[in-house]
């Protein structure tokens, strides 16, 4: 189990399963998906929209605040599709989502129609939404999960091709400047930057580097 949200110090390992293991805190080489080499499948438990999506609640993508728009050798991505497509190369599928009613209806069509889903909340506006009760939410998260797990065999991981381009566009120039200054991008714009990689995982710590460089100056009026 993989704590993925936010500073990922959320969960007690003390209410936790005795047999589960959680990686916890938030410096990892593979962020979202660390720990995913190796397991039968994965899960999203939690999870939103890329940034701009309409009808989405907290829609985002990885570096909220810092990243407008990503494209994976020319196809808009979010969260979902890039953690599924580093799931897939390790040849693990995805196997079920959770998270308001948009995400899941996308990540059905862009991850694979063998999905299972728990849409847990209906999007009123982006920082409101319509929610069940947790007891109906988990009952429904434990269901889909098990339905999920049951049918392994009609999943497929998500694979992209090779070599893999990843074109980032990023909230404000002064970003761009920073992210720029790492080796090996190019800029295309005043915003956007391309990072490459001969498989996902390398254009993927390309990003993520490009991605903090681009939130210094958040980081550093916040410490003003």
């Amino acid at each position: 189990m993989n704590d993925s949200h936010d500073t990922m110090t959320n969960l007690p390992i003390a209410k936790l399963n005795p047999k589960a293991r959680l990686i916890s805190g938030f410096t990892k080489p593979l962020i979202m998906m660390q720990g995913v080499e190796g397991t039968d499948a994965a899960l999203f438990i939690g999870y939103h929209a890329r940034m701009g999506t309409l009808h989405a609640v907290l829609d985002h993508t990885l570096f909220g605040g810092v990243v407008s728009r990503v494209s994976l050798n020319g196809t808009e991505v979010g969260e979902p599709e890039l953690n599924a497509v580093i799931a897939g190369h390790f040849n693990v599928p995805v196997v079920f989502i959770s998270g308001d009613e948009t995400v899941c209806e996308l990540a059905k069509t862009s991850i694979g129609k063998w999905l299972e889903t728990a849409p847990v909340k209906r999007a009123v506006g982006r920082t409101a939404a319509e929610c069940l009760h947790p007891d109906v939410t988990g009952e429904m998260i434990k269901s889909g999960v098990r339905r999920a797990l049951t049918n392994l065999d009609a999943a497929q991981p998500l694979q992209t091709d090779l070599p893999v381009r990843l074109e980032i566009e990023l909230t404000d120039s002064e970003m761009a400047d920073l992210a720029a200054m790492c080796p090996g991008t190019k800029r295309l714009d005043a915003r956007t930057i391309v990072v490459q990689g001969e498989t996902i995982l390398e254009a993927f710590h390309a990003f993520q580097t490009v991605g903090l460089l681009a939130a210094t100056p958040m980081l550093f009026r916040r410490l003003l």
